[in-house]
């Protein structure tokens, strides 16, 4: 099992970002990509790759809701300065649920299209995040892909998950399908070589306000294992090989 989504750099959570390492590691995760959102992330996600090499691999990205060129410009420089290290971009990408300004959401089109555009010329994964413009998400990656693609626990309507199939992407499922009639309408939806796991740490707990950590992938895969009939050990092994495939762990 590869935790594909977990925010150990986030200043709420590194420092016990080594325990929940030790735990992912006791209880049996293969690895975890840590994702950022933030310049000031970026020490704390190299820092546990350092200390974690070949466990903990990082994505570096920027807050979908941000507006500061700058520091998405220093961001991108990293990433190209550091790309040895660096598994993927993101989390990035559109929020209309959070940004509503008509001028503020062009920004932040034009930002999306820079980590778009980054990805494809670097060959890393891009980790989507996109609420309430999934439309707009679709049409840029249409536009300036193709890059491989993967939609963060994503909750749009059917007809947006096929299309975004057709573009070649990837959805990674968090530990609320437990709770969520949509998590696992989604589950459903998808081919088995699309699907991924992720713990959002600290986000998405299995439960209403239980904090999530990487070894809630374990109640994914078990969640998923009963809603699409398969054993859990064969469906794992599929999970695992598609996260191989879309991030090269141990490759770069």
């Amino acid at each position: 099992m590869i935790d594909t989504h977990a925010h150990l750099s986030r200043w709420d959570v590194y420092d016990h970002a080594d325990e929940l390492v030790r735990e992912a590691r006791r209880e049996g995760l293969l690895a975890i990509i840590n994702v950022t959102m933030r310049l000031n992330e970026v020490g704390n996600a190299l820092s546990l790759v350092s200390r974690y090499g070949g466990f903990v691999y990082t994505a570096l990205g920027y807050d979908y809701g941000g507006f500061d060129i700058r520091e998405v410009q220093e961001i991108m420089r990293v990433i190209n300065e550091r790309r040895n290290l660096i598994v993927g971009i993101g989390e990035v990408g559109l929020d209309y649920s959070v940004v509503r300004d008509r001028m503020l959401r062009e920004i932040s089109r034009h930002i999306f299209t820079k980590w778009i555009m980054l990805a494809r010329d670097l060959d890393l994964p891009l980790i989507i995040h996109s609420r309430d413009a999934e439309d707009d998400v679709i049409k840029l990656l249409s536009r300036y892909g193709p890059v491989k693609c993967v939609m963060h626990a994503f909750n749009g309507s059917k007809e947006q998950v096929m299309k975004l199939l057709e573009l070649g992407c990837y959805f990674s499922i968090p530990p609320t399908i437990t709770r969520s009639r949509q998590k696992r309408d989604l589950a459903m939806m998808l081919p088995l070589n699309r699907i991924l796991l992720e713990s959002d740490t600290p986000e998405l707990g299995p439960s209403p306000g239980e904090v999530s950590r990487p070894v809630h992938i374990k109640v994914t895969l078990t969640e998923l294992s009963s809603i699409l009939n398969i054993n859990v050990t064969e469906l794992s092994n599929i999970i695992v090989e598609n996260t191989l495939s879309v991030f090269q762990l141990g490759k770069r």
